[in-house]
This record gives structure tokens, sequence and C-alpha cells, in this order.
């Protein structure tokens, strides 16, 4: 492999893990828009991180939908065990 292609395939590793990083801030509008243009353009590029998208938005969407009250709020309880969670990124 060459030193370009070496660099290329870092550039790739470093730009999924960053996309990877900041998807949910990047589901919840939370990102300036440069920032959300750069996340918008990789998963364009990257299938594989397309799907982690696919697959967080879906969870979100299902969170939403469970955790609408007539108060449109999750119940504190849900609301410490969903922020308590903590997921690696393999």
């Amino acid at each position: 492999m060459s030193d370009d292609e070496s660099l290329d395939a870092q550039l790739t590793i470093e730009d999924c893990a960053d996309t990877l990083i900041h998807v949910q801030t990047f589901l919840h509008g939370e990102l300036c828009e440069e920032e959300a243009d750069a996340i918008r353009q990789h998963l364009m590029d990257c299938e594989h991180c397309l799907d982690f998208y696919d697959s967080e938005a879906l969870i979100a969407e299902m969170v939403r939908r469970c955790c609408r009250t007539t108060h449109g709020a999750a119940s504190s309880e849900l609301r410490l065990r969903v922020t308590s969670l903590h997921v690696s990124i393999a």
C-alpha cells in the first residue's frame, strides 16, 4: 500500500469515527450548519455509517413515540436509564 493509499484509508477511518461520534447531535439538530453538512456528505459517501445512522434514527423515533405523554416528555425514570447508557463503537 502506498503512502497516499494509507493516508486515504486513515482519513476514511477518522471520518467514520467522527461521524459515528456525532450521530446523535446530528439527529437532534445540535450541530452548526458546517458540521451538519460534513456529516451529511459523509453519510452519502459511506454505506456503513449510513446504516448506523438509519439504526440510530429508528431508535430515536421509537423512543420519541414511546415517551409521548400528556406533557410530551419522558418519565424521569426513563430519562435516567437512557442517559446512563454507554455505547461503544466497534
